[in-house]
């Protein structure tokens, strides 16, 4: 396998989530923003933060559904995949945006969001490469009609009357969805500790 097979598979973007999960957590024990006023702001921060945590588990759990085990043998066309072809990844950075307002820390917004962009492109491009390969003609056709990150809502949705699916997936989105909730209750308890002075912080000199 060669280095750029190996920086994209699924064992190395868990551990750089970790990792980036991690950055996220000292940066939000170390630092405080004027986002954090207290009242009704915070409060809407906290609320807009847990709907799209909530979205992005819920959607990453729908999309394993679908794709559950298909993704290398078949073109998964129908239900989220038919409004964006990396429809796992989109929800992913749904939930990541909705941990960034809950943390009230633009500093950590920032960390999850350009982590994020940084290194799913590539991610992306691999993917693709390699469905081009073993599909040909098909997935280019499909690539051509559906969009590659940003879901096309004037598709009009479609799915089976059912669908064949993989435990051991979607046990292992369901773990992932774990860790988003357990993302969000750190967060969102390191901002309310900093909000009662709690917890001593350098104020961000930008916001």
């Amino acid at each position: 396998m060669g280095t750029k097979d190996k920086l994209f598979k699924t064992g190395t973007r868990r551990r750089l989530s970790q990792l980036i999960g991690l950055v996220a957590v000292v940066l939000a024990l170390t630092t405080r923003s004027t986002w954090l006023t207290g009242g009704w702001p915070s409060l809407v921060l906290a609320w807009v933060g847990l709907l799209l945590v909530a979205a992005g588990v819920f959607g990453r759990l729908l999309a394993t559904l679908f794709i559950g085990g298909h993704k290398s043998s078949e073109i998964v066309t129908q239900g989220p995949y038919g409004l964006t072809r990396n429809p796992l990844y989109f929800f992913s950075f749904v939930g990541m945006i909705g941990l960034g307002l809950a943390s009230a820390n633009p500093a950590v917004l920032a960390l999850l969001v350009l982590a994020f962009g940084l290194y799913y492109p590539g991610v992306f491009a691999e993917e693709e490469a390699k469905l081009r390969r073993k599909h040909g003609g098909p997935f280019e056709t499909y690539q051509q009609r559906v969009p590659r990150f940003w879901p096309s809502l004037g598709q009009p949705w479609q799915e089976p009357d059912w669908v064949e699916t993989s435990p051991a997936q979607f046990r292992s989105a369901l773990g992932d969805a774990f860790g988003f909730v357990a993302a969000y209750v750190t967060l969102r308890a390191i901002a309310e500790a900093h909000a009662r002075g709690w917890l001593p912080a350098y104020p961000l000199p930008c916001c």
